[in-house]
């Protein structure tokens, strides 16, 4: 009789306005800056046996804003940072396209993260996505696990538009270490 595999839970993790200060279309890893509590906060989830995976929109590639070199390059740096500070990322999925390109990776699409589900053997039921937006939220719902909104960077903007959405978020935290502390205790 064979044995099967258990599946890993993840946190699916916006990367601008969630980990770092939403520099509006980032494309200079010189202007990557974390918010004080993002490594502290991932490290957290690692702890708590989450995978950490980072699911960006960058739709300035397709918009001829920055090159997809230019989007690795800041991705390196906020890896870097986050070495710097004890934390590993299992991984980034980013999708380069805008919304007039219909693709599936493009949040709040699931295609990220059923890639992510794939190369790491995650059960999306029991994962949550986290971001600064609608998008994020709506991600974590369209994968099949939960969604939380965080209201740094655009959140704060986003929360007015809850309201007239059909799917409302799991959670509305202040920042992603709220974010945490919630996910952590809703995953028992």
């Amino acid at each position: 009789m064979g044995t099967k595999s258990v599946k890993a839970s993840a946190v699916f993790l916006d990367r601008d306005g969630t980990i770092i200060f939403d520099k509006n279309y980032l494309s200079s890893p010189k202007k990557v800056r974390l918010y004080s509590f993002s490594a502290q906060s991932i490290n957290r989830l690692r702890m708590a046996g989450f995978k950490v995976i980072i699911v960006t929109n960058q739709s300035g590639v397709s918009r001829g804003m920055f090159t997809e070199r230019d989007l690795i390059k800041v991705n390196k740096k906020l890896l870097s940072l986050l070495k710097r500070k004890g934390v590993e990322i299992d991984s980034i999925y980013h999708c380069p396209h805008s919304d007039f390109d219909n693709c599936y990776c493009r949040k709040p699409k699931p295609g990220m993260a059923l890639k992510g589900a794939e190369d790491f053997n995650i059960d999306l039921k029991k994962s949550y996505a986290v971001g600064d937006s609608i998008r994020d939220y709506l991600f974590g719902f369209n994968m099949g696990g939960k969604g939380v909104l965080v209201l740094t960077g655009h959140g704060r903007k986003q929360q007015d538009t809850i309201a007239s959405e059909k799917v409302k978020p799991l959670a509305v935290c202040k920042t992603l270490k709220q974010a945490v502390n919630f996910i952590i205790k809703d995953a028992k």
